[in-house]
């Protein structure tokens, strides 16, 4: 990435700094390298091939994204877009499956540093027990990686010594202070306890001790109990967008010019 195309995407992401957590982590390496990035001077649109199918985002002035969305080319996403970006794109979406989400925010003056105890730093090391909790579960979390662990923010509650609750970050960019708080999962035989804030709890309460300004997460509408586990740590629904995979055909002319 040139020097004035960093310039500008930075600059667009940061006016809209909760919105644009995850891209702005993907600036950074490892994560740079798979990011594809079209800019102008008032929006950016960003895909991230580090997944199959890769991820669409866009931030920033709805006509300019409007131009820049047309120069992406045909093909299968996985987008996270808000309302009027969705709607720019929504002519060339031939068939997809939504999902309507909350990006929350962290209210950090409204975080109980005591919901954390009980919660437990996991490593590299617990990764076998991480991945028996996991297991085949349908609502396992899709985006979890082993290098995660190596952010130093996942923890995890134990019950007769067996892992039965979880919680991460998917990104952490620690020169920018911020990180997305992901991979919240319980098994489905201890759910209702609270455990999942318990664990969540631990990770935010780590992020903040590293001098972490920014925390976001993603979760969806309907999900009631993650919600309100949320809003119990202090995260508040800064904005709604729309996450799902869609099939994106060709720009017409018209739109391209």
């Amino acid at each position: 990435m040139t020097p004035d195309l960093l310039a500008r995407v930075e600059r667009v992401l940061e006016r809209e700094r909760l919105w644009s957590a995850y891209a702005l982590a993907d600036l950074e390496p490892p994560h740079a390298a798979d990011a594809q990035w079209l800019a102008g001077e008032e929006a950016v649109v960003l895909v991230f091939r580090a997944f199959e199918p890769p991820v669409l985002f866009a931030a920033g002035s709805p006509d300019e994204a409007r131009r820049l969305l047309a120069k992406i080319p045909s093909g299968r996403y996985l987008f996270t877009l808000m309302g009027t970006h969705r709607a720019l794109l929504a002519p060339r979406i031939q068939e997809s499956t939504e999902t309507q989400m909350w990006r929350m925010a962290l209210h950090p003056e409204s975080f109980d540093a005591g919901l954390a105890a009980g919660a437990e730093p996991l490593s590299r090391g617990d990764l076998p027990a991480i991945e028996a909790l996991l297991g085949e579960h349908p609502d396992r979390p899709d985006a979890f990686d082993p290098g995660q662990l190596d952010d130093l923010a996942f923890y995890g509650v134990r019950q007769g010594g067996a892992l039965v609750a979880v919680a991460g970050t998917h990104v952490v960019s620690q020169s920018r202070r911020l990180a997305a708080v992901g991979n919240v999962f319980t098994h489905p035989q201890h759910r209702g306890r609270g455990l999942a804030t318990q664990a969540t709890a631990g990770v935010v309460h780590a992020l903040l001790g590293r001098g972490v300004e920014t925390i976001v997460l993603n979760v969806s509408m309907r999900n009631a109990p993650a919600i309100g586990c949320y809003e119990r740590l202090g995260f508040w629904p800064f904005c709604g967008y729309y996450e799902g995979v869609g099939q994106v055909g060709p720009a017409s002319d018209s739109i391209q010019e």
